[in-house]
């Protein structure tokens, strides 16, 4: 179904995200054809250009060579540019999820005792270690991200491999008892019964207003390391409860019934090629509605 629509709201739990489009309407329905169409005529795009990369190489004059040098640096920047969209984008993906089930309150960090540089072997143990789990307990949920640890060690030498994968994971499952030696135990056991690869740590995280913008701020641009290029950044449940998006007519209703009256806790206008001015705001409900 398409629709256009100036006024979008997302609603993340208790989080309320709003998009006034001041400029023009925004079309809703297509957008996900779109970029399936706009990733193949890239792809082919890079192939044609790799391939005419190859004959300049063998049979290019200086002229061509310089040429080819040019669009190489041009296409850099915009994958670079692409790299700063999509590590906003998948940031505030994972932030929504996060913050649209608060049950998940017990942040694990998994890590290899062996190195483990390539990811691949990696993402596989790791959904070993998911499978181990929710045999056991059915009702266990997550959102993980992986991550790379710093290429040198502490002297400044390189590693030659790069650094080791590690996961973050908030989750519905941890220790009743959080004493230091309880804590200690439990780690030690569900590290020797479930992650069977390195070491397991545990932190509980109830006291936090914006789970989602917590467990952010452990997503550095590591996290896009260039073994990531084309690889899954996130992994989570797929039972999880999924943020709200709203438009149009439903989207005033919500907004002044529950918004309106709240005073938000972060504004901005920003422009684009595509929206057009824009006026967003941020707001935190008192309760879940």
């Amino acid at each position: 179904m398409i629709e256009l629509y100036d006024f979008k709201l997302i609603k993340s739990g208790k989080e309320i995200e709003v998009y006034h489009y001041k400029d023009k309407k925004m079309l809703r329905g297509y957008m996900r054809r779109k970029r399936e169409i706009e990733r193949k005529n890239e792809l082919e795009k890079e192939k044609k250009e790799n391939e005419w990369a190859e004959i300049v190489e063998i049979w290019g004059c200086d002229e061509e060579k310089e040429k080819l040098q040019k669009e190489q640096a041009q296409v850099k920047e915009e994958q670079t540019l692409k790299t700063k969209f999509s590590i906003s984008r998948t940031r505030t993906n994972i932030r929504r999820l996060v913050n649209t089930n608060p049950y998940l309150n017990q942040f694990l960090t998994l890590t290899f005792a062996k190195s483990m540089p390539s990811l691949d072997p990696a993402n596989n143990l790791f959904n070993l270690f998911i499978k181990r789990i929710t045999y056991n307990y059915p009702e266990f949920r997550y959102i993980a991200v992986n991550e790379f640890q710093k290429d040198t060690y502490f002297d400044g030498r390189i590693k030659p491999e790069g650094g080791s994968v590690h996961y973050h994971l908030l989750c519905n499952l941890g220790p009743k008892d959080t004493s230091t030696e309880k804590l200690f135990q439990w780690e030690r056991k569900f590290a020797t019964k479930y992650w069977q690869n390195g070491f397991v740590k545990i932190k509980e995280v109830r006291q936090v207003t914006n789970m989602g913008a917590y467990f952010c701020k452990y997503l550095g641009k590591d996290m896009f390391d260039k073994r990531m290029f084309r690889k899954k950044k996130f992994f989570c449940s797929q039972t999880l409860d999924k943020p709200v998006e709203m438009t149009g007519d439903k989207a005033f209703s919500f907004f002044n019934k529950y918004v309106k009256s709240i005073t938000p806790i972060f504004e901005k206008t920003f422009s684009s090629e595509y929206t057009g001015k824009v006026d967003y705001s941020a707001y935190s409900l008192l309760e879940n509605v």
